[in-house]
């Protein structure tokens, strides 16, 4: 097993994040001694002291290291509080769709095309429509979060498989945050990947390289970020033979693909900026102690946010004979090659005024209204000329919630299309989560709903390329959504069930072309997660049931399930160890199938994938901020028989060494 740790093009970009890492050490040194840094109470944030073995000397530094880090909900109203992650259980599971999802269809190799088949789990983030089955390998502002630091903190994450016969996998992400003074915090980030495939012309690559900032004041707070995404994969079309024996051949290049020069890049630009005013008065506070101290209260909130998002899909395909012409149903532009060019491009604009809920007085609650316009663009070519639409949109909404409520938390708001090409589409949703007390046990339940009508999207109705055109006029979806869960934190368990009724449901047919469903959908799912932890083992297990009553629409696996056993001790009494085995699996279904041209899954009825156990088995390790895995993924390919589809056409990985490690750096 050879491994090759920098190619050229990565050289270059290493040298660009090793100069801003440089200037950021430079920062550093001038970053000045912070108390009760940027206005959050140390008891909620990360105190690295705490959860890592810390040098002697790091004791004796002036500066305690705190980090607090966040995320933007309620159209960038509310503040969040997130989680910063150094543990070491399951450090290993570093692919973001089984990150998401116990169960996916995809297409084999890390960085292609995937679609959860857990039904509740399929809304994307990106509004692009070719984005959707990809975007888990993409940030986007409503990934991000943000931090505020009394030290600089930096990550960096490398990892990297392969087996005899190539090196298939390689990642390398960096992250870095701190503040310049206790209010404005600067975070750079660089993730990238290249996946090289066991099967022939399988290659997937992706990075995403983004700045964001936050300021954050008793009446000024800001937050900004630009990001730029990008995913560019060969497009083999698939095994030729969908029934073949994958532990036939000891060579995986032996076996024949559908296509052998075709590609697809999809593009990705970001600007995001959200700031806001506050009035309001500020008071005298006693802490814990006695201390007496000023403490701001927002009353009213004035809000703008700006947001471009400049998306583009290619695909590009050499086919000169009709053998290789065939593997397309239809073609419409050109018989010799294809090079299609998708544009999405959207401009909006929010302004958006709140009204705090007071912590000083009783029973208040929170109260926002919006108005906003959307200004979109989007290319694709008509007769071989590529044309451009405009559209825009504008839309109001608001809504009221209770977030910093000890009895209780709830939330209820909507949205409403007034003009544009979503003229008429309403979005209503609301949710209650109720602490419950119950012996020693602190339970908490959880119920939401959503009522939607919703205006098919642009691409949905009309499409124009070089082997797919459509032109369809679709009724509006009507979509009413309810979840529900129970969690005990003293068992670690967590029990829920979803409901969805959809009317007008749309999905992608035989042909691979939006269809829109003439009977009404029905899916019920409930699901188990459960945690077991004692001094030298760790298990997690979680099962998922889903029952949906149109086939003929939608195809999902009656169950699926995930199961981690791990032993974990301390070697040498510094040295954190886990050893253990993760197994997915799910029922035999009908997975929906992919098409490389438009990069969407559709329905068949054809063959169907499933009722095998993928099997990895790990080693974590962590020694004071450094963490280290060893894995074998797939080990139990070429022990059972060979049928380890993860979608049809498209096989998985045989058995793969993996190794990695990440470097978290306080100072």
């Amino acid at each position: 097993m050879t491994f090759n740790y920098i190619c050229p093009g990565m050289f270059q970009k290493l040298q660009l994040t090793i100069w801003i890492l440089l200037v950021s050490v430079s920062c550093a040194l001038a970053q000045r001694e912070l108390n009760n840094f940027g206005g959050f109470d140390p008891n909620n944030s990360f105190d690295t002291s705490d959860s890592l073995d810390v040098e002697e000397h790091d004791h004796e530094k002036s500066i305690p290291s705190h980090i607090r880090a966040w995320t933007l909900e309620n159209d960038g109203a509310l503040l969040q509080e997130a989680e910063v992650d150094t543990a070491l259980g399951f450090f290993h599971l570093y692919n973001p769709i089984f990150q998401e999802s116990i169960s996916n269809t995809f297409t084999g190799n890390f960085g292609g095309a995937y679609l959860s088949n857990d039904f509740f789990k399929r809304q994307g983030d990106s509004d692009f429509y070719f984005y959707q089955n990809f975007d888990l390998y993409a940030k986007l502002p409503s990934d991000i979060r943000y931090f505020n630091t009394t030290t600089p903190y930096t990550l960096l994450d490398y990892s990297q498989s392969g087996n005899k016969n190539v090196q298939n996998e390689t990642r390398f992400n960096v992250f870095h945050s701190q503040n310049v003074n206790p209010d404005l915090n600067f975070t750079f980030f660089y993730d990238q990947s290249k996946a090289t495939g066991q099967y022939k012309f399988q290659e997937n690559k992706f990075h995403s390289i983004g700045l964001y900032s936050s300021y954050n004041t008793d009446k000024l707070v800001s937050h900004f970020n630009l990001i730029f995404n990008r995913v560019k994969n060969q497009e083999n079309g698939g095994l030729a033979d969908p029934n073949a024996d994958l532990n036939e051949f000891s060579e995986t290049d032996i076996y024949v693909v559908n296509r052998d020069n075709a590609n697809s890049t999809l593009r990705n630009n970001t600007f995001f900026w959200n700031t806001e005013y506050r009035l309001g008065k500020t008071v005298e506070v006693e802490d814990s102690i006695g201390n007496i101290y000023d403490e701001f209260i927002p009353r009213t909130g004035f809000f703008y946010q700006v947001e471009y998002s400049g998306n583009q899909k290619t695909y590009n395909d050499q086919h000169q004979t009709e053998e290789e012409l065939s593997f397309y149903k239809n073609t419409f532009i050109d018989s010799l090659a294809t090079n299609d060019t998708i544009g999405y491009n959207r401009l909006s604009n929010t302004f958006q005024l709140k009204f705090y809920e007071a912590p000083d007085r009783k029973y208040t609650f929170s109260k926002r209204a919006y108005i906003g316009h959307d200004l979109i663009r989007i290319k694709m070519p008509i007769d071989t000329v590529l044309q451009k639409f405009n559209h825009s949109n504008t839309f109001v909404g608001g809504g009221i919630s209770r977030d910093e409520g000890v009895f209780w938390k709830w939330g209820a708001e909507g949205k409403i299309y007034l003009t544009g090409y979503r003229s008429g589409q309403t979005e209503l949703s609301a949710f209650i989560y109720k602490p419950l007390r119950i012996g020693r046990d602190t339970t908490s339940l959880q119920l939401s709903g959503e009522l939607n009508t919703l205006v098919p999207d642009y691409f949905q109705t009309r499409f124009s390329s070089n082997h797919h055109q459509w032109n369809n006029r679709f009724d509006n979806i009507n979509e009413m959504i309810i979840r529900g869960k129970i969690h005990s934190q003293r068992y670690k368990l967590t029990l829920g069930a979803n409901y969805a009724l959809i009317g007008n449901y749309i999905y992608n047919n035989k042909e691979a072309k939006p269809e829109q469903a003439s009977a009404e959908m029905l899916i019920l799912s409930a699901y188990l997660n459960k945690t077991i932890e004692s001094k030298h083992w760790l298990l997690k297990a979680q099962l998922l049931w889903q029952k949906g009553n149109q086939e003929k629409y939608l195809h999902l696996p009656d169950f699926s399930s995930y199961l981690s056993v791990n032993y974990k001790t301390i070697i040498s009494k510094v040295l954190y160890t886990q050893i253990g085995a993760d197994v997915r699996y799910n029922t035999e279904f009908y997975a929906d199938t992919y098409d490389p041209a438009t990069g969407r899954f559709y329905w068949q009825n054809e063959k169907k994938i499933g009722n095998f156990p993928f099997v990895d088995a790990h080693i974590n390790l962590k020694l004071k901020r450094t963490r280290v895995f060893f894995q074998w993924l797939n080990a139990a390919s070429g022990l059972l028989d060979g049928n380890f589809w993860s979608a049809p056409q498209h096989p998985l990985y045989r058995r793969t060494f993996r190794l990695g490690v990440a470097w978290t750096f306080y100072d």
